[in-house]
């Protein structure tokens, strides 16, 4: 009401005044570049995935030194098989068995040839490191002749 006497139907004005944010103490506003922390654990996270691909590496360096070997003992083999197979069976062991040693390249060939009854049987035993149990290639080669 006024001192008139007539009520006023004038709009209320409401101010608002906005507070300033609190800024924590310690923490920056805006940040920029890395933390020590984010550094050392971003290193860490590096250097342990360097590794496991160092590790994996020396074990497919091992691996194919050893299919190396494992190839060459498969070639020694078959070579064998081959020559005793073009020689006539009354020249392969006529007195009973025949036996012999090679080594080339790291891999040791042992073999035996026994007469049978009409066949001759060849076993071929191949040894090469890091394999411990020999590969052991038994081959029966007919008599034609």
């Amino acid at each position: 009401m006024h001192n008139d006497g007539r009520t006023a139907h004038a709009p209320e004005l409401l101010v608002m005044t906005r507070r300033a944010p609190r800024r924590r103490r310690g923490l920056p506003r805006n940040r920029n570049g890395l933390t020590i922390i984010e550094v050392i654990i971003a290193m860490m996270v590096l250097t342990f995935g360097l590794l496991g691909m160092a590790g994996f590496s020396m074990t497919m360096t091992k691996q194919f030194k050893a299919s190396s070997k494992q190839e060459t003992a498969a070639l020694m083999v078959q070579s064998r098989i081959d020559s005793v197979a073009s020689i006539r069976c009354q020249a392969l062991a006529p007195s009973g068995t025949q036996t012999g040693t090679l080594t080339l390249l790291g891999v040791t060939e042992k073999w035996t040839i026994t007469d049978g009854n009409d066949i001759k049987t060849l076993t071929d035993t191949v040894t090469f490191s890091p394999r411990t149990v020999p590969l052991v290639y038994r081959s029966i080669i007919p008599c034609r002749d």
